[in-house]
This record gives C-alpha cells, sequence and structure tokens, in this order.
C-alpha cells in the first residue's frame, strides 16, 4: 500500500497555521521563548508531527492538565491540511471525553486555527471542514465509516470490552471469551478495511486517550484479546500512525510502557531490565513536559503552589465511638493475624477507614452497581463494594444500633464536612470557589453516605437562613423541630403559626398554577437531597407547595409580576420595562412574556426576533412608570471589566447576554442558596403588609431589596457567574455562548450543595460537570474513580481530598489533575495574585490503621515522585505492611520557593536546524475565498444581461448559508415587467464534502415566495399541482418550506444547488453554463410559481426581501446515520427542459424510508401533509428534489446540467443521493 508522505515541521510554520494563544491574536512561536504554555503546545503539535513521520508511533505524556487534547487535534489538523480526506480515530475511556473532545475540535477550529483554508476551517462559518462521528460501539465505527460520511471518529476504549453479546457467549460454548472477542473484533477490522470502508491503507492516524488502559496485557481479558485483534498485526495494521496519550504511562510500574507500546510496534528487541526497556521507548517516541503556570511575570510548576496537608480526625467528646472502634480495631487486628501468609491490606482497601456501614438506601430501595472497564462503572479502578473488614463491621454496627437505637459517628465523616461545610460568615464572605470540593473515596457506598451527611449539615447552615428570614428564635420548639428533621410538615406547620399570606397578583390562582416540569425528582433520591432544597420543590398529591414553593414560583411564572425581578434589563445593563399583557378576560395578566417582547424587540437579527416572539402581539398595557429587574441593582456594583463584558454584549452581541440571562436565572433558583436568600427578602417584606395595588406593592419591593444587594449572595454568585461563563460556554459544556434558545435544565437538576458521582448515575455526569465548573452546585462533588480522570474540573475549585487513599501514585496524580489544570481556578489566582494554592487534603482517623496506611502512601508516594516525573518510578506495591512509626508529616509537600534555576523536562521537543525541501510538510493547495467569490461573480457578469439583471454584493452578517450576490431581474411577460430577487449563497455540509478526497462547498440560488401567512390560504393540492407542473419545465428547481423563518418570505422558497471543488485547479469545474442554465430555471421556474399562487398580485422585489435570512443548505443533524431499504441500482437518465437537457437520478420512496427522512428533518410525531413533508425534506436535503408525482407517491430526484457534467461532479452526486434516500445494509 503507497504510504502518505508526512514530512517535517518546525514550531515556526504550525503557528502559522494554528494559534494557542486566544488571548493574543498576533501571537507567533519564538524560539528564544519557549516556556509560555502556548510555546509549549506549538512545539508540541511540531514534535509529535516529527516522531510519527519517523516512527509511526509517537507518546504525549505531557504533565496532567497541559492540554493534551488540543495539541492531538493540532496534529489532526495538520494531516488534514495536508491530506483532506484523512480518516482518524479517537480512542477515549467514556462517551463523556469523547463529547470533551468534540467540544474541543471545534473550540479549536474556530478560535485558534488562523487561515480559512477549506481543509480545516469552511468559509461559511468559520467552523470545522472534517465531518465528525460519534461512535457508541466498534459495531457502530463500522456502520458510520462505510456510510463514508465522516473524516473524524470518536468511540471509546471500552467499546474494546464490550463485543460479546449474551448470544456471543452461547455459541460454541468450550471456546475461551478472549478468543471469541479477538475474533469479532478482527471481522471488525477486515470491514473497516474493507473497498467500502477506509480500504487497504486503514486510519490514518488513531489516537489513544488515557494510553495507559491498554498496559494490563496479561490475564487473558476480552479486552486485551479484542485490542490486539482490533489494532492489527504488522502486515495488516489498522492505522499507518498511532499517538498514544497519557500523563502517567509508568502508571503503576515500569513496565507499563513496553505494555502499551506492545500494541503498536512489532519489533521489541532485547533489554536487560524493564528500566532499560522504559527508558529506550520513552526516548525514542515520547514527548514529556512539565507544566508551568504564568502569574504575575512568573512560570509556577506544581511544586510552587501544591499544598498537602493532613486532616486529623479524633474521637474527641465522642466516647461512644471511640469504644466502637477500639472493638474494631481489636478485631481488624485479629483478622490480619489470620493472614499473613503473604497477604497484606491494599491501600485504602478497607470499609473501617470510610465509613460505620451506616446503611444510607430506604428500605425497599436496592441499587446496583454496573461493572465494566470504565465507561460508568468502577470496578478495575480500585473501588470497591465491599472488603476484608466488611462483615466485621457490619456485626459491630448491628450490635451497636441495638444497643443504642442509633449509628456510630465515623470521626472521619465529621473532620471532612466541617472542612467542606462553610459557616454562615463564609458563605457571605468567603470566595465561591473556596466553597467547592472535590472529593475522592474508594468505597463505593460512601459516596451516597457522604453526601447525604454532607446535606444535612448544609440543611443545618440554610435552615438557619429560613428560620431567620421568618423572624424566629432559634430556641422556639417548632424551630428545634424543624431544624431536627426539615421535614414539609414541621415547616409549613411552623410557618402557618406565623401566618403567611400569597402575592396579590396570584391571590386565588395558586391552584391553576402547574408546578414546573424541573420540580420532578429524576433521581429518585430525596433521601440523600437537601432537605431545605426540597422545600422549593412542587410535589404531588396533598401538601405539595410549601410557602418556600409558593414563593419561587411568584418569582418564576410568567403570570406573577414578581417574575419581572429575575429577568435581565430591557437592554441587558439598566433599562426597565414599561408594558405587559393585561388579559382582562380570564382576569390575570402575563409579565414575563411581555418582558421577553420588550428585549427581543431590539434586537437586530429578524431571524431571532421571530424564533423568541413567534406570533406574539406586542404587549399595549402600560406599566404607570417603568419597572426593574433586580438586573440594575447587580450591574452598579459590578467591578468595572465585568460592566465592560456587558456593555459589550449588549451592543454587538445580545444573544450571549440572553444566554447568561437564563443561566444564572437558573442558577438563582434551583442551584444556589441565592432561592433562600430570595424567600427571605420576600417573607420580611410580606410580613409588612399586602398593598392591592400589585405594581406599587412590586416598586416597593425593588427599593426595599435595593440596599441589600451589596455584600448579598446574589450579587456574589453573579459576579462569579459572569466571571467564568464564556469559559464554561466554550470549554467544559456542549453549550455555546450565543445559545439563548437552550434551557439551562442541568442546572434546574442541581438542587442539593452536595452530590455524587459513580457508575450508578452515569446519566447525571455531564450535568455535575457543569455545576461544579459553574459557582453554582453542587459545592462538594464525592466521586469514585469515575471522575478520576480525563474529566475538568478546575473552572472553580482549589481542594481535592482523598478521603479513600488512592490505590497508587499515577491514581493519585490522576485525581489532583482534575483541578490542576491550566487556565482554571488555581492558574487564575497566580495571575490575579501572583500566588495560589491547590490544596491536597488527607484525611485520616488519627492513632489507628487508617492513620498508619496513610502514612506509609505518603512516604512511598515521596520517595517515588521524582522518578514518576520522569515516567521511571518502580512498581508501585499497592499493598499496605505495617511498618515502624515515622513522623510522616515530612512527606507532605508544601508549596516551594521560586528561584532562578529553569526546569528541565523529562523528554523534551528537539527540532532540526533546518528542514531540508525534500523533508519539508507539503499542505494541500486550495483556492482562496476570494478567487472563489471572484469566480462566481465572474459568471454572473458573463451570462447576465446587465439592463435586464443587476447584480450586487449582498451586505449581510448571515452565515449558514453565507450570502455572496443579490440579482434582481427584470422579467418581460407580454406587455409587463416583473421582478424576481435571486439570491446567490455558499453553504457547506461536512457529510456532503466528506464523500470526495477533497472539500466540495454548495453554491446555490435561492428565490423568496411567501411567507407563511400568505400561504395559508393556498390548498396544499393545488401547491402540489403546480410545482409538479413547474418541474417539468424547469428540473433543476426544488421548491422548500421552512418552519424556522414564518415571517420571512423565505418561507416558501425555490432553491438550485451546485457543488463547488476549491482544491487548486478544479473550481472551473463549476462552468458559466451550469450557472446560466440555473439562474434561468430558477428566474423563470419562481416569476410564474408566484404569479400563479397570488394571482399576479403579488411581485416581490429585491427591497422586499433583504432584511430576511436568505434561505439555504445547512449541516445535518448527528443522527442522521439511519440504516435505510437497499436499492439495487441507480442509472442516470436524460431529460429535457425548457432552458436545457439535465441528467436526472429518481428513486420511488418506501413508506419506511420516507418516514425515517421525516425523523431526520426533525418532524417526528407531527401529522404533516404530503406537500408540507416533501418541502420540509427539500429544505432539509440539498440537491435532492422530492416530489409526489401522485397522491400516494413519493419520488426523490436529483437533477443536474448535462452539457459540463464532470466525472467527479457526478459521482459526488450520486454518493449524496445514495446517502440520503437509499443507503441501507
Amino acid at each position: 500500500m503507497t504510504e502518505t508522505r508526512w514530512g517535517k515541521l518546525r514550531p515556526e510554520a504550525v503557528t502559522d497555521w494554528i494559534n494557542f494563544n486566544r488571548s493574543e491574536h498576533d501571537w507567533h512561536y519564538q524560539p528564544d521563548n519557549r516556556e509560555s504554555m502556548a510555546a509549549k503546545q506549538t512545539e508540541g503539535v511540531a514534535y509529535l508531527w516529527n516522531l510519527l513521520s519517523e516512527h509511526g508511533v509517537a507518546l504525549l505524556a505531557d504533565e496532567v492538565g497541559m492540554g493534551k487534547t488540543f495539541q492531538a487535534l493540532g496534529v489532526a489538523m495538520l494531516l488534514w491540511k495536508m491530506k483532506p480526506d484523512a480518516k482518524i480515530l479517537v480512542m477515549a475511556p467514556n462517551r463523556d471525553i469523547c463529547l470533551h473532545w468534540r467540544r474541543e475540535f471545534e473550540t479549536l477550529v474556530r478560535w485558534h486555527y488562523r487561515p480559512v483554508d477549506h481543509t480545516v476551517k469552511n468559509a461559511v462559518d468559520g467552523r470545522p471542514v472534517p465531518s465528525v462521528e460519534m461512535c457508541k460501539s466498534l459495531e457502530g465505527l463500522d456502520v458510520a465509516v462505510n456510510h463514508g460520511v465522516g473524516h473524524f471518529y470518536l468511540t471509546t476504549i471500552h467499546s474494546l470490552s464490550g463485543l460479546l453479546r449474551g448470544a456471543d457467549m452461547e455459541v460454541d460454548p468450550n471456546k475461551p471469551a478472549a478468543v471469541k472477542a479477538a475474533e469479532k473484533a478482527t471481522e471488525i477490522r477486515k470491514s473497516l478495511k474493507s473497498e467500502n470502508g477506509l480500504g487497504a491503507a486503514g486510519f490514518d492516524l488513531i489516537v489513544v486517550d488515557e494510553a495507559h488502559y491498554l498496559r494490563n496485557i496479561g490475564g487473558g481479558s476480552q479486552r486485551v484479546a479484542a485490542a490486539r485483534a482490533f489494532f492489527g498485526p504488522g502486515d495488516d495494521k489498522l492505522a499507518s500512525k498511532v499517538l498514544l496519550l497519557t500523563a502517567t504511562p509508568s502508571h503503576t510500574r515500569l513496565s507499563d510502557i513496553d505494555s502499551i507500546f506492545s500494541y503498536f510496534l512489532e519489533d521489541r528487541g532485547h533489554w536487560n531490565s524493564p528500566a532499560e526497556r522504559a527508558t529506550e521507548l520513552l526516548q525514542k517516541y515520547a514527548l514529556r513536559r512539565m507544566r508551568l503556570m504564568e502569574g504575575r511575570g512568573k512560570l509556577h510548576s506544581k511544586r510552587h503552589y501544591r499544598h498537602e496537608k493532613g486532616m486529623a480526625a479524633t474521637f474527641e467528646g465522642q466516647p461512644e465511638a471511640e469504644g466502637f472502634f477500639a472493638l474494631y480495631q481489636k478485631g481488624l487486628v485479629t483478622e490480619l493475624n489470620k493472614k499473613k501468609e503473604g497477604k497484606s491490606l491494599m491501600y485504602g482497601y478497607l470499609e473501617g477507614f470510610e465509613s460505620v456501614g451506616r446503611k444510607t438506601i430506604p428500605e425497599g430501595n436496592t441499587t446496583s452497581e454496573e461493572y465494566g472497564d470504565s465507561d460508568g462503572n468502577d470496578k478495575g479502578k480500585g473501588d470497591y463494594s465491599s472488603a476484608p473488614d466488611t462483615n466485621l463491621l457490619m456485626a459491630l454496627t448491628d450490635s451497636y444500633y441495638q444497643a443504642n437505637k442509633e449509628f456510630p459517628d465515623h470521626p472521619k465523616y465529621g473532620r471532612l464536612i466541617s472542612e467542606c461545610v462553610p459557616t454562615n460568615e463564609q458563605l457571605f464572605n468567603a470566595d465561591l470557589n473556596d466553597l467547592k470540593h472535590l472529593v475522592f473515596v474508594r468505597r463505593i457506598p460512601s459516596v451516597r453516605e457522604l453526601t447525604q451527611r454532607l446535606n444535612e449539615r448544609y440543611d443545618q447552615l440554610l435552615g438557619r437562613m429560613l428560620l431567620k428570614a421568618l423572624d424566629s428564635s432559634l430556641s422556639d420548639k417548632n424551630a428545634e423541630a424543624f431544624l431536627k428533621d426539615f421535614s414539609r410538615q414541621e415547616f409549613d406547620r411552623f410557618v402557618s403559626e406565623l401566618g403567611s399570606d400569597t402575592d396579590p397578583d396570584l391571590d386565588g390562582d395558586e391552584d391553576e398554577l402547574p408546578s414546573d416540569e424541573d420540580d420532578l425528582d429524576a433521581e429518585g433520591e430525596d433521601y440523600l437531597a437537601s432537605r431545605v432544597a426540597q422545600l422549593f420543590v412542587v410535589k404531588k398529591g396533598a401538601g405539595g407547595q410549601t410557602d418556600c414553593a409558593n414563593v419561587r414560583l411568584r418569582f418564576t411564572k410568567p403570570e406573577s409580576l414578581f417574575s419581572l425581578f429575575l429577568e435581565p434589563a430591557s437592554d441587558y445593563l439598566e433599562g426597565g420595562y414599561t408594558h405587559f399583557y393585561g388579559d382582562l378576560s380570564r382576569g390575570r395578566a402575563n409579565y414575563g412574556v411581555a418582558a421577553r417582547y420588550e428585549r427581543f424587540d431590539r434586537w437586530e437579527s429578524e431571524g431571532d426576533r421571530r424564533e423568541a416572539l413567534g406570533g406574539s402581539d406586542q404587549p399595549e398595557t402600560p406599566y404607570r412608570e417603568p419597572l426593574y429587574s433586580f438586573w440594575p441593582l447587580v450591574y452598579r456594583e459590578l467591578p468595572e471589566h465585568l460592566r465592560t463584558k456587558l456593555q459589550e454584549w449588549s451592543g454587538n452581541r445580545k444573544s450571549a447576554a440572553e444566554n447568561f440571562a437564563n443561566y444564572v436565572k437558573a442558577g438563582f433558583l434551583y442551584a444556589s442558596p441565592v432561592i433562600v436568600e430570595l424567600y427571605g427578602w420576600f417573607v420580611e417584606f410580606r410580613n409588612r403588609g399586602k398593598k392591592q395595588d400589585v405594581q406599587q406593592w412590586y416598586r416597593e419591593f425593588y427599593y426595599f431589596v435595593k440596599p441589600k444587594i451589596k455584600g448579598s449572595l446574589m450579587l456574589r454568585y453573579f459576579v462569579a457567574a459572569l466571571e467564568t461563563f464564556e469559559s464554561l460556554c466554550g470549554k467544559i459544556i456542549d453549550h455555546k455562548l450565543d445559545d439563548w434558545r437552550s434551557r439551562w435544565r442541568s442546572l434546574t437538576r442541581l438542587t442539593s450543595p452536595a452530590w455524587y458521582a459513580s457508575g450508578e448515575n452515569n446519566n447525571a455526569r455531564q450535568r455535575l460537570i457543569l455545576g461544579f465548573n459553574s459557582p453554582f452546585y453542587p459545592n462538594v462533588l464525592v466521586s469514585t474513580s469515575v471522575f478520576q480522570e480525563g474529566v475538568n474540573l478546575h473552572m472553580n475549585c482549589h481542594q481535592v481530598h482523598h478521603y479513600g487513599i488512592a490505590g497508587s501514585p499515577g491514581d493519585n496524580e490522576q485525581r489532583v489533575g482534575r483541578i490542576d489544570r491550566l487556565f482554571g481556578c488555581v492558574n487564575k489566582r497566580l495571575e490575579k495574585q501572583g500566588a495560589g494554592e491547590l490544596s491536597i487534603h488527607y484525611p485520616y482517623l488519627k492513632g489507628s490503621v487508617d492513620e498508619d496506611q496513610v502514612a506509609s502512601f505518603l512516604e512511598r508516594k515521596h520517595r517515588v515522585e521524582e522518578r514518576m516525573d520522569a515516567c521511571l518510578q518502580e512498581k508501585f506495591d499497592s499493598e499496605y505492611k505495617p511498618g515502624a512509626s515515622i513522623d510522616w508529616s515530612v512527606f507532605l509537600r508544601k508549596p516551594a520557593s521560586h528561584t532562578d534555576e529553569p526546569m528541565k523536562d523529562p523528554y523534551s521537543a528537539v527540532f532540526p536546524e533546518v528542514v531540508s525541501e525534500a523533508e519539508k510538510y507539503l499542505p494541500h493547495e486550495t483556492h482562496s475565498f476570494e478567487d472563489i467569490e471572484q469566480a462566481l461573480h465572474q459568471h454572473l457578469e458573463q451570462v447576465c444581461d446587465p439592463e435586464e439583471n443587476e447584480i450586487t454584493e449582498a451586505q449581510s452578517s448571515q452565515s449558514s448559508p453565507r450570502p455572496l450576490f443579490i440579482i434582481d431581474p427584470v422579467i418581460k411577460r407580454g406587455e409587463t415587467k416583473r421582478h424576481q430577487p435571486v439570491f446567490m449563497t455558499l453553504g457547506f455540509s461536512p457529510r456532503f464534502s466528506a464523500l470526495v478526497p477533497e472539500t466540495a462547498y454548495i453554491v446555490s440560488f435561492a428565490s423568496p415566495i411567501a411567507n407563511r401567512e400568505s400561504l395559508k390560504n393556498v390548498p396544499r393540492d393545488k401547491l402540489l399541482e403546480l410545482i409538479n407542473q413547474l418541474s417539468v419545465r424547469y428540473p433543476l428547481v426544488r421548491v422548500a418550506i421552512d418552519e424556522n423563518a414564518g415571517n420571512s418570505y423565505f418561507y416558501l422558497s425555490t432553491r438550485v444547488n451546485f457543488p463547488l471543488f476549491v482544491k487548486h485547479g478544479k473550481l472551473q469545474w463549476l462552468s458559466a453554463y451550469e450557472i446560466e442554465m440555473g439562474l434561468a430555471d430558477i428566474k423563470q421556474f419562481s416569476d410564474e410559481f408566484e404569479a400563479a399562487l397570488f394571482h399576479e398580485a403579488q411581485d416581490l422585489r429585491r427591497d422586499d426581501v433583504t432584511r430576511y435570512a436568505v434561505a439555504g443548505p445547512r449541516p445535518l443533524p448527528e443522527g442522521f446515520n439511519r440504516r435505510r431499504d437497499r436499492v439495487t441500482s441507480l442509472e442516470w437518465e436524460a431529460v429535457s427542459g425548457v432552458n436545457g437537457r439535465v441528467d436526472r437520478l429518481a428513486a420511488t420512496l418506501t413508506q419506511s424510508v420516507t418516514q425515517a427522512l421525516i425523523q431526520d428533518a426533525g418532524h417526528e410525531g407531527r401529522s404533516l401533509s404530503t406537500a408540507d413533508k416533501i418541502l420540509q425534506l427539500n429544505n432539509r436535503f440539498p440537491f435532492v428534489n422530492f416530489r409526489s408525482p401522485t397522491e400516494d407517491i413519493i419520488e426523490a430526484q436529483l437533477n443536474f446540467p448535462e452539457g459540463d457534467f464532470q466525472d467527479e461532479e457526478r459521482a459526488l452526486l450520486e454518493a449524496w443521493f445514495r446517502y440520503v434516500v437509499v443507503s441501507g445494509d
């Protein structure tokens, strides 16, 4: 097979294409300044490229938090720049990390990749050219590759473990499962490399993220056998190049390094020791640098800010617990003495180190932990459900409970909780990121036990806030009863005795107010949740609405004037609201929807206004004087740089301001103590007495709150949210900065200050990542090993607790690496203050076996850390063997003082002084955007009579599609002259382009016909009849309905599509002849269509439509890879039209195919007429013309001018037609 020539790179070349310093637009790499992170990442891309070019295998082993994903994506981008049809596979531990890769890819292309080169960044909207395919399994990967519409495939390492199903195990039961897994993996590899897949060359590059998952090669496991078969032997490898990523290649022992490489290197040679082999491999294939954070003119290594702290728990004041643990430790020693035959305890592997075995699961409620390798489970990563002391502990706990009718307290619980739950003073005065704590456990049930106890302690804090709001003495017996169990019944009884009124504008209507859909508890784990938070949730059945819930509804429901309080300012700065909807027929007004109208009415984007307001009329009932939300109150208190940010958004990016307003509102109402504070303000104000005039009452509330804002939780959370919002949207979650349309549903389900992550709540992971990286809940995240690797939790946290000690130094480092990352909380503190601390806590039970094992672990970790930085530590024995007492506090790392001595990287990047011409990297040559624009304009000038067709440049900020030119023709019909504006646009669909070796855009003509209102009186059968008649004469034209453009004349539009190849020398394939025929067809079809529809009463002109978004092709939705019925053959046929002959593909669609297409187009479940079905399908899929020649038949056609039809154009369009309507098994 012919291998692609990679060539060699220097960092100076990389920086011409990729800028790793987003804050400096003009930044370029300088060889004399190599210490910055941008410089290291630039060098990383170049050096990895050279390693892969020379050896075919490379290992990026940079320290945790240095942007290994970005560097690997940089390599991938330069591969696509050189070879646009390159196929790249990333294998990451789990689906969450796959999502992170996709997010980082888009971020790197949009904000760091410099040129619009049509190979990596497209010229339409600046997004990626390569098509991304998410694959849940290796079988799914095979299907996606064989569809042929991807460049960048993402799947999980876990998929190697999930090849065999139940039926597979029943066949040939005597054959070992590992052998079966290997056979199945071999079948998939061969299918991937088949002629219909990747071909014999396989993937151009495979990237294995967290490659230390491949370190265990013994034991005959299914995963090892499947991995060897999947990656393939030397003469049949799945990929020509492999890039491995891991910060801990020698995760537990030196031989791990050779084990990882063994999947990809055939000639493993001979060596005298594991150390010699590891050194050889690392020197030849590896790049490892130590992380340096920039701050106040200095570079900080982890030694400068990491602070390890022992956290002693004692029995002081707990004689009963002390007696319990004395009995436990005596029993434990007896058990250990029984097992001296070479058996010792693994670090952290005792229940008594973490728990007293207290059950948190209510009676009748059972849970189970589903095990596997990494994708949502814990086993195999050092977590455990039971341990050698489980029976002993449970027996003692049961005896204690029988005697005392309560469970014993575990001192470590109390010590940790005291550290993680703030005092009232800290809640209101400490930095909000001081409230964030990441806690790791080894014992799986501990996540629930800790979560429950943390929330119980938080409830003491929040409960006192509630009682203070109610002006209650804590010595009141009802207050004591409430603080004891926080039940809804006790709280309702307490409030009712104080006397509670309702909001005047909701009087008599509370029963009509439905509970929020966000109130429903999807987890079914109320027993773990904050009981104070639950008071604000509407429950089903009697007593479902507490006073807390009613107050929250008043600030939520648009029918309540108090909902105005949490709206953004009308101008997103300080503007008030002037009108509302007064619905006298129902006796109910609407304030929230009216406020939304008033905001969006100021937006420039017609499309956004349409989408936000729909068919809403302008509110006409005026307030007596403007009313204001909380927004102006906090705006005046903001630091200058945040006021500037809101001013920029208010002027030029209202979508970001609206999105932030939705985010902070959800955080206030559901995921923070702000709702408790807000309840307190309202209750205190309410106790002053109601006003019958609701506007006056609201205005008085506003001025009542005004002096309370400074120093409030509301202001503190608003500031913290605004500080990190852009980074959160860009780096952490799949919610774009401008996406005001999507609700922040994840925050509405994070109502407790503490929550947990384990293999049992996989579906909660993404929202936990969001919440923990925001200033909102959870403040404390308790996790098993599921969040130990590959997850970014660093935006607002600088404290980690090893409640259950890690099984090895590698695991310990991975845990700390979740928050020790660039651009996170610690990094920001270093930048602002020049100093900062990352606190690493080791809780332990003083004077016990627990202290001994912590001491032993830290001593041995300290001993191997220097070698671990060099990836050369010896095997770390995970078994704890009691030894002599030592002063182990000396092994706790403390921040070191700065010196001028530079840090030496273990395996640094080295480059040749000069790269010869024969070795140079050769990028793919494409035409510039200016070339494209000029060529299309020349075609238009060539085919248009200037007296009858005025051509102007489109002035529009719209993208996808991107308007280029407007043709405003005068069409003579007898004695009359009519107009029919036609827009030329440039569109891009990654999956369409992926069907050919180089990039292909979609050039389109689009002409507006009607908006929704003008079309609603046109019978659909007449519409179809007219379309069918005109399609015979003008076969290039497609008619489409865009449901998102109801108020626009592009709601119903006509379209003609052409492929445009941009590889150098192929631009001319789109010929003037094709443009001339397409323009003639669309002008004449559209004019006759419009005249017939409206009996010549309508004649749209250019000025009637230029303010509307132009219709055109957009990228397909992600879930489009649905299999369809196979059509055995397709034949092109020649068809004549008024303006020339076309070549046509056609297929009659079965009902199942039609239904699948409707689902793909996003219209599943809707009752649509045949006309609406085909017109909306035409809007979704370019080139394909869906028609209904008879009432019960839907046909798909693809038509293209015959006269100048290139072979590559024909092949692309046929492949697209097959993919859209006839692909399948």
